[in-house]
């Protein structure tokens, strides 16, 4: 017979499950890496979700979200940030603060222009802002022309000379657009 010997095990982390539910994720907040919250019929942006330090992709897809706090700069570990389909009127500048984010999905709110500081996004690689308003570049998206890989604008007019001003911002950077018309003079 063999002796019968008990282990202990250390409690680690699944850092591939997602978070579905907020207070549950607050339980252990520390060992939160993924939290969904599409489709909650949100109002307002959680604030309870910047307890949650070690958060790599955060959704807030399909709510009625009207803004997001700039203390969301607190989420220094954030690689995805997914804002689609809400009541965004403003690109926030504390998003520009999240300095580790490589995809940002902005798509179909009611944004009208970029902030300048988004130059400080320089692990940035896909950045999806189709169907809002936008009729404001800054020139500092050039300072993205070598990490941005693909920017998607689908469903917002652009006229030719507003597509060659973003063009030459961002010259190795496929840009997803609609064809460009006389339009916006």
């Amino acid at each position: 017979l063999l002796p019968n010997f008990t282990f202990a095990q250390d409690v680690v982390s699944d850092t591939n499950l997602t978070y579905t539910n907020l207070e549950e994720a607050l339980k252990t907040p520390d060992a939160i890496y993924h939290l969904d919250l599409s489709k909650q019929k949100l109002s307002s942006f959680p604030m309870d979700i910047l307890k949650l330090k070690n958060l790599r992709t955060l959704k807030l897809s399909k709510n009625k979200i009207d803004s997001i706090p700039g203390e969301i700069k607190q989420l220094q570990h954030l690689r995805e940030l997914d804002v689609s389909k809400n009541k965004l009127k403003v690109f926030s500048k504390g998003i520009c603060e999240l300095v580790n984010l490589e995809r940002l999905i902005l798509n179909q709110n009611f944004i009208e222009s970029i902030p300048a500081e988004i130059k400080n996004l320089k692990k940035l690689v896909y950045l999806d802002m189709w169907d809002n308003d936008l009729w404001f570049f800054p020139d500092e998206l050039a300072e993205l022309k070598d990490t941005l890989k693909e920017f998607d604008l689908q469903n917002i007019q652009f006229n030719y000379e507003e597509q060659a001003h973003v063009r030459a911002l961002l010259p190795n950077t496929k840009i997803n657009w609609p064809p460009a018309c006389n339009c916006k003079d």
